[in-house]
């Protein structure tokens, strides 16, 4: 039987802000293109991309530095891998 949320996750608050902060990015990200219609540009990458291209980049950026930090820094400190993850999805976003 389906339960909502899912058993087989345990939704913590982190994880609900986590994975609602992603949901809101994407609709920020469609609403921006519906206004604004972004075109494919070449970057620091030998290939053309968009910028839905260059979000998604920035969120793979971005889970690998926080498994890198668990790993090698722990759980702690864990304002300085956001403040990595935010710089991470902005930079991919302007220069990728």
């Amino acid at each position: 039987m389906l339960s909502l949320p899912p058993d087989w996750m345990n939704w913590t608050t982190s994880t609900l802000l986590f994975l609602g902060s992603i949901l809101l990015l994407l609709i920020g990200l469609t609403i921006w293109d519906m206004k604004a219609p972004g075109w494919a540009r070449q970057g620091l990458l030998p290939i053309e991309t968009t910028r839905g291209d260059r979000f998604f980049m920035g969120l793979l950026m971005t889970g690998c530095i926080f498994c890198l930090w668990l790993y090698f820094v722990g759980p702690t400190a864990a304002w300085g891998v956001l403040v990595l993850g935010i710089v991470s999805i902005v930079g991919a976003i302007n220069f990728f």
